[in-house]
């Protein structure tokens, strides 16, 4: 069943899976939602096991109307510009923000102050940290209504940016709380979420990354077209003859690439051997390059195992920059790496369940060594000496934007 299709089967069954990983590619090419809009300000609160940060993000041009400030709101402002008011605007803050952690007495301490500069308007932030209670609170009433007196137009939100327990991290796009009038309060309930729900939004991170993580896929990609052909001594492909045959041979990749990742990423997250995050992404380029390289010309020569479990190594150093920027082992730090491990796998056996047997199926096509999988690694070789030039060289090509305007 298995061993034959026709030649029409054959081509739908190739066009379905290139549509497949069109739609993989462009999901990973296009931005992904965030806020500062015009006529917004946010406040983001940071939910850890003891302690509880917040920062106050407003729009300079809007602040500097409202409190009627001399600043140069039709270009960026400095620090220099903002130094001699900073007093003024914390001292309205401090009117307009309330945070209380009722029974408790809590109150929000002022840290440093800076800029966000988006697309559409620049920002001035405000970093706090939310002092006074003894355990953590359950719910927290928060009133946040600057600048909506004077600009009634105007919209306030709260995101909760980060809260292991509910499985947040970095959430820049999605608000609990808006707010429209001045002196409006409202409760943000902190007894939702669990052990549970934080670890499975960590293995869902995992599963992401590895998906969407463009330059793992196509790694796993050049490893997986000749995973169905024999080399011969000629250097000639032949289609295998059993499935075990193509089977074992995934087995064995997937085995080494596992264990590989998985000691990196335990030793860089526990912070035992850290690689520069530079040297780190060129050498994962490179391993897409010479997988689709060995193709054409053998130069694993019957080590792929131990090729693949070396460059498995440099992957999982690019798994734990991952880890490291959501900042989600700052907290149950043993079931974030584990999670996301778990994760990463499930992701990486998502995408062989897809491809592998859609190559098994076309291995005895005559197009398939001399087309797809040549015509693949040609592909593949190409994108990695691109990604290699800029990781290696931090220059900007400027392909990627192109591409991206396009989908």
């Amino acid at each position: 069943m298995l061993g034959k299709l026709t030649g029409s089967t054959a081509v739908r069954v190739l066009l379905a899976t290139l549509t497949c990983l069109l739609c993989i590619v462009s999901s990973s090419l296009l931005p992904g939602a965030t806020a500062h809009n015009l006529g917004q300000s946010y406040i983001y609160l940071q939910i850890r096991e003891d302690a509880i940060s917040a920062r106050v993000e407003m729009p300079v041009k809007e602040l500097s109307e409202v409190l009627e400030l001399d600043l140069p709101v039709e270009q960026k402002v400095r620090r220099d510009d903002i130094e001699p008011y900073i007093e003024q605007i914390r001292a309205y803050v401090d009117e307009h923000l309330t945070l209380s952690c009722a029974p408790q007495a809590c109150s929000p301490v002022f840290q440093e102050y800076g800029f966000l500069n988006t697309t559409f308007s620049q920002f001035l932030t405000l970093e706090y940290n939310l002092n006074g209670f003894q355990a953590m609170p359950e719910a927290i009433d928060v009133t946040y209504d600057v600048i909506l007196e004077q600009l009634p137009q105007h919209t306030n939100m709260l995101l909760v940016e980060e809260n292991w327990m509910t499985g947040t991290f970095q959430n820049e796009s999605t608000p609990l709380m808006i707010f429209r009038q001045p002196g409006q309060t409202q409760t943000l309930d902190l007894t939702s979420g669990s052990l549970w729900q934080g670890f499975s939004a960590i293995v869902y991170l995992g599963i992401i990354h590895i998906v969407e993580g463009i330059d793992h896929v196509f790694f796993l990609g050049a490893l997986l077209l000749p995973s169905v052909l024999s080399r011969q001594e000629d250097s000639i492909w032949q289609p295998v003859d059993k499935f075990s045959t193509a089977f074992i041979y995934i087995v064995k990749i997937a085995t080494a690439f596992t264990i590989a990742h998985s000691v990196t990423l335990c030793l860089a997250t526990l912070q035992i051997v850290q690689v520069p995050s530079r040297i780190v992404e060129s050498i994962i380029a490179a391993s897409i390059g010479l997988a689709a390289v060995d193709i054409f010309y053998p130069i694993f020569r019957g080590r792929s195992w131990l090729i693949i479990f070396l460059f498995g190594l440099f992957h999982g150093f690019g798994f734990a920059d991952v880890l490291a920027d959501l900042g989600v082992t700052s907290q149950n730090a043993a079931l974030s790496l584990f999670g996301f491990n778990l994760g990463v796998e499930i992701g990486q056996l998502i995408i062989i369940a897809v491809i592998f047997p859609v190559l098994y199926l076309l291995r005895n096509q005559w197009f398939y060594p001399s087309f797809v999988m040549r015509t693949g690694a040609l592909s593949l070789g190409a994108m990695s000496l691109y990604w290699f030039i800029e990781r290696a060289f931090d220059v900007n090509i400027r392909v990627l934007p192109i591409l991206q305007g396009l989908f």
